[in-house]
């Protein structure tokens, strides 16, 4: 499953990250909602946006899109090499690898979205998912 992770610059130069295409209509509509010429975002409107190149962009500055695998590279190498490093000796087959793998993406969805969204700085989150995930010693 590729997991996708949407950026939206707003006009006023805030930074909102989300998971879904469905919060990102949501939160480019409520926050042009005070300006009555403006036609509301559909879903249909943000797949012409994100995946057919469409460029005109309404209500905001851009929005983007990245494979979450890309978007975290750095932390899914530190997470596979520590599962690589593992002292009890265990090997891990390819597919398992990945399974974990997924299953820390989600983890640090929750953690980076959230922190990134609250204006925390990239520093400071890197710290926080590097103790949380145990990634330094």
């Amino acid at each position: 499953m590729i997991r996708t992770i949407f950026k939206i610059t707003f006009t006023d130069n805030t930074i909102y990250f989300t998971t879904d295409r469905n919060d990102v209509v949501n939160k480019i509509n409520d926050f042009n909602k005070d300006d009555v010429r403006f036609k509301k975002y559909t879903i249909g409107t943000i797949n012409g946006v994100l995946y057919n190149k469409q460029k005109k962009v309404r209500g905001v500055k851009d929005v983007e899109r990245f494979n979450a695998r890309e978007f975290y590279k750095d932390y899914i190498e530190n997470y596979t090499t520590k599962i690589h490093n593992n002292t009890n000796g265990k090997v891990y087959h390819p597919q398992s690898i990945k399974r974990l793998q997924n299953h820390f993406i989600e983890f640090i969805n929750m953690e980076i979205l959230i922190a990134k969204n609250s204006g925390e700085t990239d520093d400071n989150i890197k710290q926080h998912i590097n103790k949380v995930a145990m990634l330094t010693c």
